[in-house]
């Protein structure tokens, strides 16, 4: 599991971004979300998830909020 802190989610669009300690920013969707049983994410909050790639991009799936 990899391990970072939530940049930006914005709950109206269903999206946002995680950065990771090491690495680039890694996408993250309400639909991820659902499937981990996370009602939302807040800026800063400390995340540890899964990697997946996901039509070219790298995305979070598997979160859990620390």
């Amino acid at each position: 599991m990899e391990l970072g802190n939530v940049k930006w989610f914005d709950i109206t669009a269903g999206i946002g971004e995680i950065e990771p300690n090491e690495g680039d920013y890694v996408h993250v969707d309400m639909a991820a979300l659902r499937k981990s049983g996370v009602p939302s994410l807040r800026e800063g909050q400390l995340v540890v998830y899964d990697l997946a790639y996901l039509r070219g991009h790298t995305v979070a799936e598997n979160l859990r909020v620390l």
